[in-house]
């Protein structure tokens, strides 16, 4: 049993610079420092430093040349400081994402392979259509880029997403300068059933929530500490499932554990939906600071046994919409051949965000047209945060979102 504490990533959010000060480099280097050092004695395992900005639309103009120039400052910055990961997300609800902004995103995937980009097309109920119609752009050219369809991996399109989310691609910033804490608590989730193999499922909750809510409470203590030490603000912790491609941290091999015969079984929701609430119950008996998803994150690339799932034909596109409406993330890191239309992209994209605001739950599209590759055949990547699977079949059918009336899409009272 490993009785080290996990961290899949501490995200530091920075509201844009606009002057790149040489002050918030020092904020930044005194908060790597202090952060190693919080790690080693309270051995924790961390495995990423992330930055994340405020929509870079906002506050100011944006165009090419200001996207590469806080591109190059951002990547010097993570280089001097070991920090793997940015993300610059655009805020396209209630700005459009113009056709013209596509290709200098596009260039930004591109030319900066550390950067993520989080593309905000619905919140508070609103939908902008024609934000959806470029992002579906944007994703189709970005697709070409490689041979195997990866730098789709770094491009995410959200929906009622809230600031101070840690993980990527759909995290953004705002307010004070802070950081937020994305954890790894599948192996405490192994570790309780190992140790309670023959127990109701009551009582087994109970215990569920009892070890989450106490590794909860430690990551509280840490994320203050921190705060405390470096003068960044602590925003709080997501506790979502969240895979990770090395065949032991796999959502769907839990769900198996907890009683499934397969991942996409009748059941499935059941068990997404028992597990969501145990993350909830342990927030609330541990008083956490919450931000992000907090829920089961099916997320088909990074999971070795959601893989095998999808290789044997157990889920589809459908399911895993389904599943949406309990779990963490939406629909995300999913392979699907590079022929596909943008129309049923703009669908998907679409679907899941109505699905986000009917539910009024955060849910993102992260979706990898793989060039060359028909359905069913096999993905081609050669990465540490990815595992291979099959091509997932599509309808080739959708909606003509032209045919709609207003470029905002409204789903209820404002």
């Amino acid at each position: 049993m490993n009785n080290s504490h996990k961290i899949r990533a501490i995200t530091i959010g920075i509201n844009t610079p606009t002057n790149k000060s040489q002050d918030l480099e020092k904020s930044l280097k005194l908060f790597i420092k202090e952060r190693d050092e919080l790690m080693q004695k309270s051995n924790i395992q961390l495995r990423t430093s992330r930055i994340t900005f405020s929509p870079l639309n906002l506050n100011h103009p944006i165009d090419s040349a200001s996207i590469q120039s806080m591109a190059n400052w951002v990547t010097k910055i993570s280089n001097t400081l070991g920090i793997r990961w940015f993300c610059m997300p655009f805020n396209f609800v209630d700005n459009d994402f113009e056709p013209s902004m596509v290709n200098p995103i596009a260039n930004l995937i591109k030319k900066f392979p550390n950067s993520f980009v989080n593309l905000i097309i619905a919140d508070n109920k609103k939908i902008n259509i024609n934000s959806v119609n470029s992002s579906a752009q944007l994703i189709k050219n970005i697709s070409t880029n490689t041979n195997n369809g990866f730098d789709n991996f770094r491009i995410g399109v959200s929906s009622n997403c809230k600031p101070y989310t840690p993980f990527f691609p759909f995290s953004y910033h705002h307010d004070q300068d802070g950081f937020s804490l994305a954890l790894e608590v599948l192996n405490l989730f192994y570790n309780v059933l190992e140790d309670n193999q023959n127990i109701k499922s009551n009582k087994l909750r109970a215990k569920l929530v009892d070890a989450l809510s106490a590794e909860l409470s430690f990551m509280q203590e840490i994320g203050i500490e921190l705060e405390k030490s470096t003068g960044l603000k602590f925003y709080g912790v997501d506790s979502s499932l969240a895979p990770f491609p090395d065949g032991s941290d796999s959502v769907a091999r839990l769900m198996e554990t907890l009683g499934l015969d397969s991942l996409g079984s009748s059941g499935t929701l059941f068990f997404t939906s028992f597990v969501t609430n145990i993350i909830n119950s342990a927030f609330e008996q541990s008083q956490a600071l919450k931000v992000g998803f907090n829920g089961v994150m099916y997320s088909v690339l990074e999971d070795d046994y959601l893989a095998l799932a999808i290789k044997n034909k157990k889920l589809s596109i459908d399911s895993l919409m389904l599943y949406s409406t309990v779990c963490g993330c939406g629909i995300d890191m999913v392979p699907v051949p590079g022929n596909i239309f943008l129309e049923e992209i703009s669908s998907l994209i679409i679907d899941t965000a109505a699905l986000s605001i009917a539910l009024q739950k955060p849910l993102g599209t992260r979706i990898l047209p793989i060039p060359g590759k028909n359905a069913n055949e096999l993905t081609d990547f050669n990465y540490d945060f990815l595992v291979d699977t099959r091509v997932m079949e599509i309808k080739n059918q959708a909606i003509n979102l032209d045919n709609l009336s207003s470029k905002v899409a409204n789903l209820g009272k404002q």
